[in-house]
């Protein structure tokens, strides 16, 4: 890649095309199995349709985005997984933690989820499934998510500042309503129970069937910048059983946090 400077003038355009392009990578991030229809990257970007078209140009010659084979739709390109190889041994959780909730998962009989905070979403890092992959469970490892949609997400976003969970919750209201209007519903549900309980609780307000408690990962600063979640099929969990799952989880989170230290996550953003 040839780089061609640019006059001082040019370099605020320069800078919203960054964000907007990156803006664009993170949606693709979001939906990688089926991609995204150009049309629906410019509603849930707000951007033209023309801006859109010539952005996904851009990051399709440089490989980080790419044409889903046989149809219209954009996912992320060969690009974006060879960077995040090379980037894996200072931001992986996973790799270090594989073993240990393998184990869990297999103890408590659900599917554990660790997931790390990334700005206003949740990305998830591994997946261990105890007694069989549960069909209704879509989030696969490298998913993104809006941190109030999950239980992992949710775990970390209470025990944020109280500013900082306003304006994630207005952001990711947003993005929520604009994939399904009635979902909020459900996500205040969740958010009023997990603050009441300390954790978070997803009770099926998300999916019908599927219940699931979340805890924080703290980094040595005490910031959640990763989390645990244990998700279940079946009907709502008992306060009791709900709370002893809590207080398992929270002592594995415990055990794990001081791998956060030897991570570069000083920034989530």
């Amino acid at each position: 890649m040839q780089f061609v400077p640019q006059p001082p003038d040019a370099a605020p355009n320069v800078t919203r095309s960054l964000h907007r392009a990156v803006g664009l990578l993170r949606l693709l991030a979001s939906h990688t199995r089926i991609g995204w229809r150009l049309s629906d990257l410019a509603e849930h970007t707000s951007l033209d349709p023309a801006t859109v078209h010539r952005l996904l140009r851009a990051l399709v010659d440089e490989g980080l985005a790419s044409r889903v084979p046989g149809t219209r739709h954009y996912t992320l390109g060969p690009l974006a997984f060879t960077l995040g190889l090379a980037a894996a041994p200072y931001f992986d959780l996973g790799r270090p933690t594989q073993s240990r909730l393998a184990t869990l998962a297999k103890e408590l009989r659900g599917t554990v989820f660790l997931k790390l905070r990334s700005g206003v979403d949740s990305v998830c890092l591994a997946r261990h499934d105890g007694v069989g992959p549960v069909p209704s469970l879509m989030l696969e490892v490298g998913g993104r998510r809006p941190l109030c949609l999950t239980a992992g997400g949710v775990a970390m976003l209470i025990h944020l500042p109280r500013a900082d969970q306003v304006a994630i919750e207005a952001d990711n209201r947003r993005s929520i309503e604009r994939m399904n209007l009635r979902r909020w519903q459900g996500v205040r549900r969740m958010l009023r129970r997990s603050r009441s309980l300390g954790y978070a609780s997803n009770l099926g307000d998300i999916a019908a069937g599927i219940n699931a408690i979340g805890v924080p990962v703290a980094t040595p600063a005490g910031d959640p910048a990763a989390s645990l979640t244990l998700a279940l099929a079946g009907a709502p969990l008992a306060q009791p059983q709900a709370d002893a799952l809590a207080t398992r989880l929270r002592g594995e989170a415990a055990e794990i946090a001081p791998l956060l230290a030897g991570l570069r996550l000083g920034r989530t953003d």
